[in-house]
């Protein structure tokens, strides 16, 4: 990481539904109503699951991280407004 970069963390989130994009990827649809891709893409991501119908099904209220939530609590934005 870059020197005076900022590390991201997110908040964990549970997927309630997915759906194929234009590119046929798969995309859980979170709780909070973002969107965040779950491929099969070995050997960098191995998500054999994703690609059968009982596999998404029985992923549905699992959590994955959102990071877009993450990056809204640490922006100064939001920091200002809990003060």
């Amino acid at each position: 990481m870059k020197p005076g970069a900022t590390k991201l963390t997110g908040k964990m989130r549970r997927i309630v539904d997915f759906h194929l994009d234009e590119n046929l990827d798969w995309v859980a649809e979170l709780e909070c109503g973002h969107r965040q891709h779950v491929r099969h893409n070995p050997p960098w991501t191995v998500r054999h699951w994703v690609t059968t119908p009982q596999g998404r099904l029985a992923h549905l209220g699992q959590e994955l991280n959102c990071l877009v939530c993450g990056a809204a609590e640490q922006s100064p934005v939001s920091s200002a407004k809990a003060k």
